[in-house]
């Protein structure tokens, strides 16, 4: 008969501080709004729409207009969704959280790559707005 190593109790000691580390590094970051990203002057509202529908598409998200000054945008990665306000106007927009499955979110906390995410879709939509 093999004896085991580590009794069972510190097993289970181990596998509780596992799981607790694990989650707390799941949904440890407090949501980042992205807000006043500047537009460039002169441009209609279809371009603008265009544009962040353009910027968008680069890593993914999908870009809907619900109606003038306001887009909805969803992303999903593995089993993980993120959806997104854009409020715009000719001058600025801001990101704002709407929902999310998989992420963890909770008072206002989330999975730390939620916020990656968002601050990738505003630096995609600058560049597309910068190749105007």
């Amino acid at each position: 008969m093999m004896m085991n190593r580590y009794p069972m109790g510190a097993m289970r000691a181990i596998f509780a501080a596992c799981l607790l580390f694990s989650t707390a590094a799941y949904a440890a970051s407090q949501i980042e709004n992205v807000e006043g990203s500047p537009i460039p002057d002169g441009l209609s509202d279809e371009q603008i729409v265009k544009t962040m529908q353009t910027g968008g598409m680069v890593r993914g998200w999908i870009i809907k207009q619900l109606e003038p000054g306001h887009l909805e945008a969803t992303i999903y990665v593995r089993s993980h969704m993120a959806k997104v306000d854009i409020h715009y106007d000719a001058a600025a927009y801001s990101i704002l959280y709407n929902d999310s499955e998989d992420l963890g979110y909770k008072n206002g906390k989330i999975h730390r790559n939620y916020n990656k995410w968002v601050k990738n879709l505003d630096m995609d939509i600058q560049r597309a707005f910068a190749m105007l």
